[in-house]
């Protein structure tokens, strides 16, 4: 399975602002130098030594993550605003996908904030599966798209294409990807997912504020969390802020160090932004997490930051 990160952030949408870009300009310039500018070949030399926080961006998009398998349709994770770029995407192909599978962690605005603007949905050549082990998801979505607050309802517009489906502990199967899921700590009901295909293993769990008991070894635990070859976690805070805002259903990048370790995570994506933080920030507790990680001793965890168009093979 190929998976394609649309959207990291966490709470709302976070677009670039005009001084934060005149800032990463700023700091371009004042690195540059003659040599640099002698030639195209110098300049994409020099643009390449840029640190990633500079010469580029984590983007601004909530929460939408695609799994491509080696065979079935297109799975999907959450709808926040990154899955209208998805269907922007879509829109753009030649042979555009007709049949989706969309996993809900849960229903939080910047997890279904985009699904109004997912194309697929209106098209009667397409169909649009929802999964979520709430007994109540359709009323769920659709109440999301109700007069005054959009200009069509789900039921005027997607309710032929939609099918609506609620797990139970059983797995489910798409084409050759095993999907699994167990509920996480997060206000309101959160849920992971736990996505097998030829031996290989993909762990999304967000949005979650870790347990003591999520690090235990049961049977339970070690089935879900075990051995992933990739896991998305929710590490939306630093440590002296997730003891802050205790309850509030997030983690801490150096709890979701921990957590890998315990778990024999191979190799960990930091996820679920703050809003607050900008891109120096977020690639600066991508530096701390990737130390934090070399003093337990843990030399095998790859650790990155979540940035939309990353392509992750596990």
């Amino acid at each position: 399975m190929k998976i394609k990160i649309w959207g990291a952030r966490g709470s709302r949408p976070t677009p670039l602002l005009d001084e934060q870009v005149k800032n990463k300009i700023s700091a371009v310039i004042q690195r540059v130098q003659p040599r640099d500018l002698v030639s195209p070949a110098a300049r994409e030399r020099f643009l390449a030594s840029l640190p990633p926080s500079l010469f580029g961006t984590v983007g601004g998009n909530t929460a939408c993550i695609q799994i491509s398998p080696r065979k079935g349709a297109t799975i999907l994770i959450d709808a926040g605003s990154g899955i209208a770029e998805v269907a922007a995407q879509m829109m753009r192909s030649l042979n555009p996908e007709r049949e989706y599978h969309i996993f809900f962690t849960h229903f939080h605005y910047d997890h279904v904030q985009g699904l109004p603007f997912f194309g697929p949905a209106y098209n009667p050549n397409c169909s649009v599966h929802f999964y979520s082990p709430i007994p109540e998801i359709r009323s769920i979505l659709s109440s999301h798209m109700q007069h005054p607050f959009f200009p069509v309802t789900m039921e005027e517009k997607m309710a032929r294409n939609l099918q609506f489906h609620v797990l139970d502990h059983r797995p489910v199967t798409i084409g050759s990807v095993t999907v699994s899921w167990r509920e996480l700590n997060h206000p309101g009901r959160g849920f992971g997912y736990r996505f097998e295909e030829a031996g290989r293993t993909f762990v999304h769990a967000s949005d979650v504020e870790l347990l003591q008991s999520d690090f235990e070894k049961t049977p339970e635990n070690r089935r879900f969390f075990g051995n992933a070859d990739a896991m998305i976690l929710d590490t939306q805070y630093t440590l002296g802020e997730a003891i802050e805002k205790y309850n509030w259903g997030h983690s801490s990048f150096s709890l979701g160090v921990d957590f890998a370790t315990a778990w024999n995570v191979r190799a960990l994506y930091l996820f679920h932004h703050e809003p607050l933080y900008d891109d120096a920030k977020l690639h600066k507790n991508l530096q701390l997490a990737r130390w934090y990680a070399q003093r337990l001793g843990n030399l095998e965890l790859e650790v990155y930051i979540s940035q939309e168009g990353m392509e992750i093979t596990p």
